[in-house]
């Protein structure tokens, strides 16, 4: 299970041949380095290109053919291994160690298991070819609690850190962090999670204003930008009221776009939704450098 370390500074720019196979480090997936100025790391393995430095990461997209997935065959209270029948998808060896099964609908709904560590090939599950069974063997201490049957709903979710990839834009999974561009592909390192980052930054960064991942660039920030929810229903204007949306920038500054909707008639409008990000907040920006420079922020990736 993962852990934490406290080492010295640079230990963040160490990179980690596999321990024995491709799916295996010196850590656990997740495991955290602290440095002595409280930056937080987590190790991760990532995917098949070089590491850029100061980019935001994020995990694999999760793979529809290998949700809500049929159980295969029943399983007992204390069963140590779950299967269930893939959609048109493959899964690699292993590419589920130390990830997530769990019972997503009918018999058994609602309960979740961790999947054991690969410490040798293969531990953690053996390939599956398209619309095959999948075996993922449960991590030590890990049971099942209540029996499976062949109704039984299963859906796997690959450990957050590994194959971490640049993210897309806007991001397709939860964030992994930013990378200190040390390691080559296919190879073990820290993502930064917590504490000051250069992180490449896309339009207008302003001190003291949360940054969020980029909804245009992949592997950059933005400021927080949001929307508003609107809808058909809610609060009813009545006949001569005039609605005005007018839009403005990230300092405050009018940009003379509005527009403005005169009622003739009794109408329902939604008026009432919330807002909502685009895009998770990775941090606050510290230092505002240009668009494309590199701003430096103080991350929190949760």
């Amino acid at each position: 299970m993962p852990g934490t370390y406290f080492g010295p500074h640079s230990e963040q720019y160490s990179d980690y041949a596999f321990e024995r196979h491709a799916n295996l480090g010196r850590f656990p997936l997740g495991h955290t380095l602290i440095l002595p100025d409280g930056r937080e790391y987590r190790f991760a393995l990532n995917d098949g290109t070089v590491e850029i430095a100061g980019n935001l990461y994020q995990s694999v997209a999760a793979v529809a053919d290998h949700n809500n997935t049929t159980a295969d065959v029943a399983r007992a209270i204390a069963a140590t291994a779950i299967s269930s029948t893939l959609g048109a998808t493959a899964a690699a060896v292993d590419i589920y160690t130390e990830g997530v099964v769990h019972i997503n609908d009918v018999t058994g709904e609602g309960y979740s298991y961790r999947i054991k560590r690969a410490m040798a090939a293969g531990d953690a599950h053996a390939s599956a070819a398209t619309s095959s069974i999948l075996t993922v063997n449960l991590a030590a201490g890990e049971v099942v609690k209540v029996a499976l049957d062949t109704s039984s709903n299963v859906s796997y979710t690959r450990n957050r850190y590994h194959q971490t990839t640049i993210h897309v834009s806007p991001p397709t999974a939860l964030l992994t962090g930013v990378s200190p561009g040390v390691a080559a592909a296919n190879r073990f390192y820290w993502t930064q999670v917590k504490g000051y980052a250069a992180v490449l930054a896309n339009l207008t960064l302003l001190a003291g204003l949360p940054a969020q991942a980029s909804i245009d660039i992949n592997g950059a920030v933005e400021t927080v930008k949001r929307r508003m929810q609107i809808s058909s229903t809610g609060s009813v204007l009545t006949a001569g009221t005039n609605l005005r949306a007018q839009i403005v920038d990230q300092d405050g500054s009018d940009l003379a776009l509005f527009m403005s909707v005169s009622v003739t008639t009794a109408t329902v409008f939604d008026i009432t939704g919330g807002i909502a990000n685009n895009s998770p907040v990775v941090g606050m920006c510290v230092k505002a450098n240009a668009s494309t420079d590199f701003a430096l922020i103080d991350l929190n990736i949760r």
